[in-house]
């Protein structure tokens, strides 16, 4: 990972974040007929992302998402709710779409290309999600990551950049996080904007 790679990257990001994606909108995870919310939490799938020992992740399932500085669910009308950070949030997810107030983000398929982009709370977003790499950035390009697949399978890594220092980062995604053509969605769209930079 070079530095004037993590800034094309940021530089892409500044040009796509006022440009509507095109592409099939991602459909909205809902619990299938019959499943209900129970009262112990048990999760489906996970985000971990470590850059040199500072390590977070997000636990989600059908109805709750979950990490040290994130707990969300989903209402009876299917709009989610809680926190991330200290954002608290309820936000209506449709396909390909999540909007709430200071949420507006769009989420397409192209081939087997997913692109998260739009607005989160001040911060613009711009992930691609591609078998082999993720990359992205955030808060208008001033944070980038291009991360490739490991040797283990749900593992990526890569350089992580931010305010021009590089370090190398590792995300990991397991369970139905790890099947990055058909993401969860809204909940990986939101782990990945609570773990990564």
């Amino acid at each position: 990972m070079t530095t004037s790679r993590l800034a094309v990257l940021a530089a892409a990001s500044t040009l796509l974040a006022c440009a509507t994606p095109s592409g099939t909108p991602i459909p909205v995870t809902t619990p299938a007929p019959g499943e209900v919310k129970t009262k112990d939490f048990k999760s489906t799938g996970e985000v971990f992302f470590d850059a040199q020992s500072a390590g977070t992740s997000v636990a989600f399932n059908d109805f709750r998402m979950v990490g040290p500085q994130v707990n969300m669910g989903l209402d009876a009308k299917g709009n989610w709710g809680g926190n991330i950070g200290e954002k608290n949030m309820i936000v209506t997810v449709k396909p390909g779409r999540i909007t709430g107030d200071g949420v507006d983000l769009y989420v397409v398929r192209k081939g087997t290309t997913v692109s998260i982009q739009g607005m989160y709370f001040q911060r613009q977003v711009w992930f691609t999600l591609k078998p082999n790499e993720i990359q992205g950035t955030t808060d208008g390009g001033s944070c980038s990551f291009d991360l490739t697949p490991a040797r283990t399978p749900g593992f990526y890594t890569g350089g992580v950049g931010c305010g021009g220092n590089i370090r190398m980062g590792t995300l990991q995604l397991t369970g139905i996080a790890a099947n990055i053509e058909q993401p969860p969605m809204p909940q990986l769209v939101f782990a990945l904007i609570a773990v990564l930079p």
